[in-house]
This record gives structure tokens, C-alpha cells and sequence, in this order.
């Protein structure tokens, strides 16, 4: 398997991932209970640790995907895939934390979990979350952006990806909590796997090209 196919199987992989763990594992999460009980149910690790492999899926997708269009996508592609490589390092350890450590702490000392998120004002706990998503969320907005740019790969992934950040925010707020999730993660996901596919496809087709010579 070439770098380039790779890259697509896990673009695609984490793609279908991130409807999994939207559309399947979080409507199974009981909002109404306390914050401290629904991190420590079965279900919450489940959903964190689909999470988790989902974003190292696609941070070990965006390396391929910038190569195939470094050529063509000047400063702004490169700035976009780091901060794009950033945000998923981010992302992943973020949620690698909640899976060992934040679920741990939910089961053996909950009140302590529960006075942290309590606690007036943006404390440490709350800037790394909001630090790792927003590095994640801008940095795969500008990375589709630059792939819609240089013209590199087929559009409607590029696009499905940057309508995916800005569908889950606003179906949430005329939906639900799950249903909003579900649906503009289903948008999100979306974009991934037809990026991943196309990448994938298209290296197989080169490959076949070259061995008909």
C-alpha cells in the first residue's frame, strides 16, 4: 500500500468513525443524569475511545493528503496542514486523556470531577478542550480550503468537510444536543470518507496506468 492510498483508508476510516461515534454511541449517552455519572458509564468510554481513533485516523491521513498537493498549495496549504496536524495532536490527546484519566476520576472521586466543572470562570481543564477543538476545527477548515484551491482533489470532499464544522453547531441549535450531533457529524463524516475514497482510488488508478506502460 503506497503512502497516498494509506492516507485515503484512513481519511475514509476516521470518517466513518466520526458518524459512528455521533450518529450511533452518543444518542445511547442519558444527558439527564449528572455530568459526573454519564462520565463514568460504559457508554462514555466507548464514545471516547471511538473518538480518540477516530482523530488519529485523520492525523494520520493529513500527512499523505498535503503531500499529494504540496506542489500546488503554496504557503497557505502548508500553514493549513500544520495547523490541521497541530489540531488533531491536540484533539487525540485530549480525548486519550478523558478515556484514562477523567474517566478514572469520575468513577473513584467524583465530587472532586464535579467541583472542577463547577468552578466560576475558564479554569486549565476548560482552556484545553477549547484550545484543542478550535485548533482542530480551524486548521481542517483551511486545510479543505486549500484543497478546493489548488484543485488537487475532487471538490464536493473539501466541501462536505467545511459544511460538517458549520452544520453541527447550527442543526444542534434548532434540533438537539444528539440530533444536531448526529446529523451535521453525518455531513462531517461525510466530506472524510469521500476524500479518503477519492485519494485511495485515485492513487489506484495511477498505479494501474503505470503498470499498462
Amino acid at each position: 500500500m503506497s503512502s497516498q492510498q494509506f492516507s485515503g483508508v484512513a481519511t475514509a476510516a476516521g470518517g466513518i468513525l466520526l458518524i459512528i461515534v455521533n450518529a450511533v454511541i452518543t444518542p445511547m449517552l442519558d444527558l439527564e443524569v449528572a455530568f459526573t455519572e454519564m462520565m463514568a458509564s460504559n457508554t462514555y468510554v466507548w464514545r471516547l475511545s471511538l473518538a480518540a481513533i477516530a482523530v488519529f485516523l485523520l492525523m494520520a491521513g493529513a500527512p499523505g493528503l498535503h503531500a499529494h498537493q504540496a506542489a500546488r498549495s503554496g504557503l497557505f496549504g502548508k500553514v493549513a496542514f500544520g495547523l490541521t496536524f497541530l489540531g488533531c495532536a491536540f484533539l487525540f490527546a485530549h480525548e486519550w486523556a478523558q478515556v484514562f484519566y477523567v474517566h478514572s476520576l469520575a468513577v473513584s472521586a467524583p465530587d472532586a470531577l464535579q467541583a472542577i466543572e463547577d468552578a466560576e470562570g475558564m479554569n486549565l481543564y476548560d482552556a484545553e478542550a477549547i484550545i484543542a477543538l478550535l485548533t482542530f476545527v480551524l486548521g481542517w477548515i483551511a486545510f479543505a480550503a486549500s484543497m478546493i484551491r489548488t484543485g488537487v482533489f475532487a471538490r464536493w470532499g473539501p466541501i462536505l468537510i467545511i459544511l460538517g464544522f458549520f452544520a453541527t453547531p447550527l442543526l444542534t441549535a434548532v434540533t438537539s444536543v444528539k440530533l444536531g450531533g448526529a446529523l451535521g457529524n453525518a455531513v462531517l463524516g461525510s466530506g472524510f470518507i469521500l476524500l479518503g475514497w477519492q485519494t485511495a482510488k485515485n492513487q489506484v488508478g495511477a498505479d494501474t496506468r503505470r503498470r499498462g506502460r
